[in-house]
């Protein structure tokens, strides 16, 4: 069903435009900032797949972690300016493709996944659907000071996903119905010239919360979910060094009313680990001996990087801002045999 457009044009206080100005001229936010990337690109989902279970059939249900309205009102704009030639859609080394062949190999990649052919309405279908997560090409700087990062959007490229039902392993004695990705579809790189006008500006996302991963060990693909140690090693030594030194407040969760003080701050990066240590006696006889080995997560530890964003949308030059409300490095939780339990956010530092 095709969504009504909304002219939202006075959709901002005077407050709010002033706070993404501050964000996104270079002169301003750029010039005291440091490099954390160049380049980096990433990507996030839009909505979250669950599958919901009745008498009659299980199917999957999706919740935006967006604001839906606005969403599918920036994708409209985005692809009415494709369709009549306004944008371009590129490949990741910029040479232009047209929306044809977008179109063209659109209906190849459904016809090879599903064996089935797809129609114009049901690729505008898709186009107006299931456009269900975002890469996006920027660069980070940060604050010397707050260590908060800032990201200036280059480029984006919007994905068309499906997902199936699939029953998954929990293990060996247990399985259960899991929403599993099951067809995807990159539209092409679109990359905006000219700075926003925030005459007519949407507010995606007040807070959409993700997490990505910092190091790619994909050979040639090291812009991808990638920084370079060069830049990303100095600035979370620093991180922990300036929380542990209380020159900046950092907190349990986002939401903490209060801040963690000197004591929390060194205990949170204190972990213990149980190993079994061979042990040979004077007749040579070897036995196992469990044994608790004390330690400190550093920048080395550092694997993934946890944001809480607020996400803006101008329309009128088709491009997307960006503003980190918190972030946290994040370490991996592994068990005994090697295997990850999990990621733990050490502490979060955040804008307000």
């Amino acid at each position: 069903m095709k969504r009504t457009k909304i002219n939202l044009r006075p959709f901002f206080s005077l407050v709010n435009i002033i706070i993404i100005v501050l964000a996104i001229l270079p002169s301003i936010a750029f010039s005291q900032d440091k490099i954390l990337s160049k380049k980096i690109v990433y990507e996030v989902d839009i909505m979250k797949p669950r599958i919901e279970q009745t008498k009659q059939k299980d199917s999957i249900v999706y919740d935006y972690i967006v604001d839906r309205r606005f969403w599918w009102q920036s994708i409209d704009a985005i692809m009415a300016d494709i369709r009549v030639g306004k944008m371009s859609l590129m490949n990741f080394e910029h040479d232009t493709i047209s929306y044809n062949n977008v179109v063209k190999n659109l209906k190849a990649a459904y016809k090879k996944q599903f064996n089935d052919s797809l129609s114009d309405k049901g690729v505008n279908k898709l186009l107006e659907e299931e456009i269900r997560a975002i890469r996006f090409e920027e660069e980070w700087t940060y604050n010397p000071e707050t260590m908060l990062i800032n990201k200036r959007v280059i480029g984006y490229n919007p994905v068309i996903t499906k997902d199936s039902i699939m029953l998954v392993d929990i293990d060996k004695n247990d399985s259960e119905l899991k929403p599993k990705q099951f067809f995807r579809f990159e539209l092409g790189w679109i990359y905006p010239l000219g700075a926003p006008t925030l005459k007519d500006t949407l507010c995606i996302a007040r807070n959409i919360h993700f997490t990505i991963p910092i190091y790619n060990p994909k050979p040639y693909h090291w812009w991808d979910s990638h920084l370079e140690a060069e830049y990303s090693v100095p600035y979370f030594e620093s991180y922990i060094q300036k929380a542990e030194e209380g020159k900046i407040r950092v907190y349990a969760e986002p939401i903490s009313t209060e801040a963690y003080n000197k004591a929390e701050i060194i205990k949170r990066r204190q972990f213990e680990m149980k190993i079994a240590i061979d042990n040979v006696d004077k007749a040579g006889n070897s036995s196992e001996k469990d044994t608790i080995i004390k330690g400190n997560y550093n920048s080395d530890n550092i694997s993934n990087l946890r944001f809480g964003d607020e996400w803006f949308f101008d329309i009128q030059t088709k491009q997307f801002i960006k503003m980190a409300n918190y972030l946290s490095p994040m370490v991996e939780i592994k068990g005994l045999d090697g295997s990850l339990r999990g990621l733990m956010p050490i502490y979060y530092i955040r804008r307000r």
